[in-house]
């Protein structure tokens, strides 16, 4: 199990209009490698955004590292999402809501 933070936020007085996805998660070495994706295909409810986070892992010395990640989604469908879910393992994924800017 990783430790993960993240949050999400849709920016209205933007244009186009823009949701953004950030947050951290704890890694093993210092030099493994963070990749975040809209999942495809999405999940059966419209209004959840679905990613996938993988991480590659380096081969470093082992050490616990927080590593950052950030997603922006600028389409029109950005402004339907109410939350996103990561999924950052096979059985493991956070869901978090979306906040309104503007």
């Amino acid at each position: 199990m990783r430790n993960i933070t993240a949050n999400a936020i849709l920016n209205l007085k933007e244009q186009p209009e823009t949701l953004y996805v950030h947050g951290s998660i704890m890694t093993y070495r210092a030099d493994d490698i963070i990749e975040i994706n809209v999942a495809s295909p999405q999940g059966i409810n419209p209004s959840i955004l679905v990613l996938d986070l993988k991480v590659q892992p380096g081969n470093g010395p082992m050490k616990g590292t927080p590593k950052p990640f950030n997603l922006q989604l600028s389409e029109d469908s950005a402004k339907n999402f109410s939350q996103v879910t990561i999924r950052y393992s096979e059985d493991a994924s956070v869901t978090v809501n979306v906040e309104i800017f503007g």
